[in-house]
């Protein structure tokens, strides 16, 4: 808020739940005029402008939900400066309509907030490229300070993030990537023996009734999953795209939550799917293999001990097998062919996604401290800062700390002893009794 306040750019990393929200909004009341968010999701706007409206802080978002006379009316408010914060996609820059491109454009805000700013990478390219045009927009807005949020980018994505809004010498604040209450195992398992190690996981018993979360990386595998835990007796729906309709899938959530019955307390989840997913009682998260990137893992197990209790995040992979990647490979050359970019654009993009790739399989595979990698690739080498006594009295003011994290014995590296003498399934007992 400080570096926001004396007009500096800046990228923010750190985990939901830390206060990333506040480091915009507070800025944006304290300046005069208008501060556009760039969000990815509408349901994500729609549940932001309600929250700051309970609060009566004047804001809207513009999106396709809104009729066209509700939409002009908006634009009138906006041009009247009725609005304190207003939240777009950055697709609504490029509409079709030139008169509602020079509308917006014509604001000149205070701020320009990016949420979601890993999007800028990961969609830039081959998914979303409107992603990738936001210094144009920044530009057209008359260059405000830029603000990015995101809950995971490493060094070399904060990088490209940077890079690609133009701002490459803006302030990088990173805190909150240690989970210190989830305990990490890497587990060696071949490919056709997982379902049983999976299966032996969920007999784990979980404490508090806690909830099992098993990331799969395509529908094939998760429905082959699903029909052998069925025929071990642990009946485990399966939660992804295609599942039902929009109310089917709304009915599993309220029942993984609690909310509805019949309970259920394990899931199978596809990547897009699972990290929709905010339970805090996730006492254990299964990977089926590692994801395309340490950025997904860092977001997918920390699905686990979101309200600060011991839990535990089992990523399976084969040290003796290329499989895993090849998989994730020819899943990220399909993303690049779909995506029609011109053959050079087409070429960074897959060295990027193959680079990425790699160095997950390298952390997965590693005899290292899994939780020091993990926090040096987001932080690199770990240094103490010394905070201003500001800063000091803004986290005394306005920290939430009513979820205290319990530390949990680190990971595979550090209880080899314990792993070659009882197991994988004693290191995750033991971090689950603590």
């Amino acid at each position: 808020m400080q570096a926001a306040l004396t007009n500096r750019s800046l990228l923010v990393v750190s985990p939901t739940g830390f206060g990333k929200t506040l480091c915009f909004q507070l800025p944006a009341m304290l300046r005069q005029g208008v501060s556009v968010v760039i969000s990815p999701l509408k349901a994500l706007m729609s549940e932001q402008v309600s929250s700051l409206l309970r609060r009566k802080i004047p804001s809207s978002f513009i999106n396709s939900d809104i009729d066209a006379d509700e939409k002009r009316l908006r634009y009138r408010l906006l041009t009247n400066n009725h609005f304190k914060l207003l939240y777009v996609a950055p697709e609504r820059f490029f509409v079709q309509n030139i008169n509602e491109q020079q509308l917006l454009r014509s604001v000149r805000p205070a701020f320009l907030v990016i949420d979601e700013a890993h999007c800028v990478d990961q969609w830039g390219r081959d998914f979303r490229p409107e992603y990738g045009r936001l210094k144009e927009v920044c530009e057209a807005l008359g260059s405000p300070p830029i603000l990015a949020f995101t809950a995971t980018a490493g060094q070399e994505m904060q990088k490209r993030i940077l890079t690609s809004l133009g701002i490459p010498d803006a302030q990088v604040f990173v805190r909150g990537v240690d989970r210190p209450n989830i305990g990490l195992l890497r587990w060696s398992v071949p490919l056709d023996e997982r379902p049983q190690a999976i299966a032996q996981l969920c007999r784990v018993p979980m404490p508090g009734r806690g909830k099992v979360m098993i990331f799969v990386p395509t529908l094939k595998i998760g429905q082959a999953l699903q029909n052998y835990l069925a025929e071990c007796g642990l009946e485990t729906p399966f939660y992804y795209s295609q599942l039902g309709n929009a109310w089917e899938r709304e009915q599993l959530l309220k029942r993984f939550a609690g909310e509805s019955r019949p309970k259920v307390d394990r899931i199978i989840c596809t990547s897009a799917f699972g990290m929709g997913l905010d339970i805090p009682n996730v006492r254990m998260v299964i990977h089926w293999q590692h994801p395309s990137s340490v950025e997904d893992y860092l977001q997918e197990f920390g699905r686990a001990g979101r309200d600060g209790k011991a839990s535990v995040a089992v990523l399976l992979f084969d040290q003796r097998s290329s499989r895993d990647g090849g998989l994730l490979q020819f899943m990220a050359d399909r993303a690049v062919e779909n995506a029609r970019l011109p053959p050079h654009e087409a070429l960074a993009a897959s060295n990027q996604k193959v680079a990425q790739i790699g160095r997950m399989a390298t952390l997965a595979t590693s005899r290292e401290c899994f939780r020091d990698s993990l926090v040096g690739y987001f932080s690199g080498p770990t240094r103490t800062a010394r905070r201003s006594f500001s800063t000091w009295l803004l986290e005394l003011v306005f920290a939430d700390r009513g979820v205290r994290q319990q530390r949990v014995i680190c990971c595979d590296a550090c209880q080899q002893r314990l792993i070659r003498r009882q197991g994988q399934l004693a290191f995750v007992r033991k971090v689950l009794s603590e």
